[in-house]
């Protein structure tokens, strides 16, 4: 806004972009960059290329759709490339993962990775706990410093988006045995898609990914 505007214009202005940011969709980017938490609505859905070398098949498909959604978590339906049945997820608002095939039971302890509001230049710590019980007494603590490093344009196969990258630094340490070591989260996270486009997962053993395929939001 120019400050030679005529007074009565640049008043009308401000209360202009006042009521565009205060009833922006939550989860959008507002005029100031910062995204809200994102208003999911059931029946959205995402399909992922999952790409994890340690088993297999190293690369998969696999979808998320929305079933029941409210102010205390986010349920999915979960189903998987080359898998006769479907599954449920559940997450909290935020997208940190409840429960799922892949992470057993997640504790968000101190806070997941996502913490909404997202703006560049925020930093934050995250402090959760998984357990397996379907493969015994696995149980591992994750610690990270989340630090919004800003907006980049990212393709995937789902196509080119505004998105926020996060990168997540720490340790994780098994709580069932002394096993540790470090551990780095990156995430692409764009507002339009109200979740990420690409999550890379990374530590000694090797990379997990998934980039984005597909998508259908409200």
């Amino acid at each position: 806004m120019s400050a030679f505007a005529p007074r009565g214009k640049r008043a009308a202005l401000a209360a202009l972009f006042y009521l565009l940011s205060a009833f922006a969709p939550a989860g959008r980017a507002q005029l100031d960059g910062t995204v809200l938490q994102p208003e999911i609505k059931v029946d959205d859905r995402w399909i992922y290329r999952r790409s994890d070398y340690r088993f297999e098949p190293p690369v998969l498909l696999y979808e998320l759709r929305v079933s029941f959604v409210d102010g205390r978590a986010i349920h999915t339906v979960l189903s998987r490339q080359g898998r006769p049945r479907d599954s449920d997820a559940t997450w909290t608002p935020e997208w940190n993962s409840v429960v799922s095939v892949d992470d057993g039971i997640v504790d968000t302890k101190g806070g997941g990775l996502l913490q909404f509001p997202l703006a560049a230049g925020r930093a934050y710590s995250a402090l959760w706990e998984m357990r397996r019980p379907r493969v015994g007494k696995f149980h591992v603590r994750h610690e990270r410093t989340v630090k919004v490093v800003g907006w980049e344009e990212i393709e995937v196969p789902a196509g080119k988006f505004q998105a926020l990258r996060i990168e997540a630094e720490g340790r994780w340490g098994r709580l069932d045995s002394k096993a540790s070591g470090w551990a780095r989260n990156t995430v692409w996270y764009a507002p339009a898609v109200k979740r990420w486009v690409k999550n890379l997962y990374e530590d000694a053993n090797g990379k997990v990914g998934e980039e984005l395929v597909f998508f259908v939001v409200e």
